[in-house]
């Protein structure tokens, strides 16, 4: 009933899920797309058609709220909000009297501007498992937040600008808004500012930002794309320190490493681990298929709980690092 090729298809339908191939019909679960190709039709919430931009002006695209299902075909769908970036979501399938689910990818913890996850029984589960090893069961959010404001107390009381590397779309608004919450003053790289923007669209609101300008920072927390590491942006700052913020900064000393960082925070928009256990875990699926991150190793994980899962993919861990930064 399910296949992989390049992206998740239902056998018998023209319903393609997050497809990295063109085809006739995709959903897809977010903006954050790092091989996008115009599909023929694609549906995805409002929140990440507005994100995608001129992305999707080749395709004939289907506006879709939360909660609303529709039909299409013998197949009734419904969008459900995923908690991993504004307008997120997960898409459940109902064909042939079964409930089929795909996550794309989602968080169950409460973040600052992502609409909360929700999380239904179903027959089959598709899921990304982005994380799937004990190592990236999180610290909460709080904590690592706190000590987020320890580096930036001490970076700005020594008179360096602290310089936080983020990935532009999700991670870099949940930061912004924090921080801009409790009154610190940042400064923000254009394609940050042009995606709070957009956020700020859709009623989420934003304090104390403005656009990056070199002469400007004094003071001020400066937030830029994690690729822009190495960059004359980051490099001709004089005094700075340099905070890495992403998942894989569990593994600190390997963060640091790879982006000269001072210091990593393991704070990620993706479930993990303990979360990846529980929605499955409360879905109840009579089969699970695993995509992305450590699949393989997963499905062993869920198959020891007692759950039919199988990998439907099997990344190399080498792809995917790149891939997310």
């Amino acid at each position: 009933m399910i296949e992989y090729d390049e992206g998740i298809h239902i056998k018998g339908t023209d319903l393609w899920f997050d497809s990295k191939k063109r085809v006739r019909f995709s959903f897809l679960s977010n903006a954050n797309v790092n091989h996008f190709v115009p599909h023929e039709k694609v549906i995805a919430t409002p929140q990440t058609l507005r994100l995608l931009g001129d992305r999707i002006k080749n395709s004939v695209v289907l506006a879709c709220p939360f909660n609303r299902p529709f039909t299409l075909g013998k197949v009734q769908v419904e969008l459900i909000p995923a908690g991993y970036i504004l307008g997120s979501s997960q898409v459940v399938v109902e064909i042939d009297g079964k409930r089929i689910i795909y996550t794309g990818d989602f968080k169950l913890r409460h973040t600052e501007t992502a609409e909360m996850a929700e999380v239904k029984r179903c027959d089959i589960l598709i899921m990304k498992c982005t994380y799937g090893l004990p190592k990236y069961a999180f610290p909460s959010p709080e904590s690592v937040i706190d000590s987020l404001v320890v580096f930036i107390e001490e970076s700005l009381s020594s008179g360096a600008t602290p310089v936080l590397l983020v990935e532009v779309l999700g991670k870099a608004e949940d930061i912004a808004k924090v921080l801009g919450d409790r009154g610190y003053k940042l400064s923000v790289h254009r394609s940050i500012y042009r995606v709070i923007k957009i956020y700020e669209e859709f009623g989420i609101g934003f304090s104390n930002y403005e656009r990056f300008r070199p002469r400007e920072l004094k003071g001020r927390v400066l937030l830029v794309p994690i690729y822009l590491r190495g960059s004359d942006i980051v490099e001709k700052i004089e005094r700075k320190r340099i905070g890495a913020v992403m998942g894989w900064a569990v593994d600190r000393v390997f963060v640091k490493s790879v982006f000269g960082a001072d210091e990593a925070f393991p704070l990620s928009s993706h479930a993990g681990y303990e979360e990846l256990i529980q929605i499955v875990e409360i879905s109840r699926p009579n089969e699970v298929y695993l995509i992305g991150g450590f699949s393989v190793e997963f499905a062993r994980t869920l198959q020891k709980r007692g759950f039919n899962a199988k990998p439907l993919e099997t990344p190399s861990q080498l792809r995917l690092f790149n891939d997310f930064i």
